[in-house]
């Protein structure tokens, strides 16, 4: 893999991230990943990257014993200067090619609103659901908790092994995103967000929290069970859990899990976090890109926080 200056001159230049994306940002995203390292589609002319997107592994199961490996489409960036030269559709295609050598069955992307119908329209990706945001209330009747804010010792120390099973368990006849306790651990040293993990009894849930018109909103961004569930756990304990730490009864969260029953109140799409919608793309002709649901996909399984 070349050089990542280049790539955080490009991504700072077009997306203008506060604080700015460092070397080491970019080393722990598409290096460090216990999944494998990121393929990496780049176009370079004259000394500079004009354009990159980079497929980041992750492991899809799906309760029959089906599993895929996709590379989830993170920093798709082009130079300002270069658009409208065939720059966007020589470095999507160029990550075609990365992710076959590095052994991908797909590509899952998260595209924005402007990238999304031109993928779909103009390069043939397909469009899934969209992922579903919902406000949650939590009430003041919280179960017991250990609430842990994720710092550099306990990512080092943590009793991660003991909080997760050896692997999490699909459930339903869609798929689902796979979880260790390795991967956890890494996901949550990213240095951007500031994460709280809270243990129950049941389930292992992420969260954060940010403001919304000055109003202090809980985001959970992940419930893993602990222990493959008989029925689908109650939404009303973990969301209470949350609401407890962050001190507020507004919680947000997208998408959809299997695991847990969620009831709250669908935000409009002009309030929801972007971007939201999922496309895909085959990396090879033996996948069936029509065949793959996602049954279980939240915040914590991409790059949204």
């Amino acid at each position: 893999m070349s050089d990542l200056s280049t790539t955080v001159d490009l991504i700072n230049a077009v997306f203008a991230p506060s604080p700015p994306v460092s070397a080491e940002d970019l080393e722990w995203y598409y290096r460090d990943n216990p999944e494998g390292a990121a393929a990496v589609g780049r176009v370079d002319e004259a000394g500079r990257q004009l354009g990159n997107y980079a497929l980041v592994p992750l492991r899809l199961d799906r309760a029959d014993g089906a599993s895929v490996r996709v590379g989830l489409g993170v920093d798709l960036a082009v130079r300002p200067d270069a658009r409208g030269t065939g720059a966007f559709r020589r470095t999507v295609e160029h990550s075609y090619e990365e992710g076959r050598r590095a052994g991908l069955d797909a590509i899952l992307g998260i595209a924005n609103a402007q990238s999304a119908p031109r993928m779909v329209s103009a390069m043939g990706w397909r469009r899934l659901a969209p992922l579903p945001v919902r406000l949650l209330l939590a009430t003041p009747w919280s179960p017991a908790c250990e609430h842990h804010p994720v710092t550099a010792t306990l990512l080092a120390n943590g009793p991660f092994a003991e909080w997760l099973p050896a692997t999490t368990s699909p459930s339903g006849p869609d798929f689902v995103a796979t979880w260790t306790a390795d991967l956890l651990r890494w996901r949550l040293a990213r240095r951007r967000t500031d994460y709280v993990l809270h243990v129950l009894d049941e389930a292992l849930l992420v969260s954060t929290r940010t403001r919304m018109a000055g109003v202090p909103i809980g985001v959970l961004l992940k419930v893993i069970p602990r222990r493959p569930p008989e029925h689908p756990l109650r939404s009303g304990p973990l969301v209470a859990a949350v609401g407890e730490h962050h001190r507020t009864p507004f919680i947000v969260h997208a998408g959809t899990n299997p695991a847990v029953r969620l009831r709250g109140i669908p935000l409009p799409r002009r309030l929801m976090p972007s971007p939201l919608e999922v496309v895909l793309h085959p990396l090879h002709p033996g996948f069936d890109a029509n065949a793959l649901e996602l049954g279980g996909f939240e915040f914590l399984d991409f790059d949204a926080y």
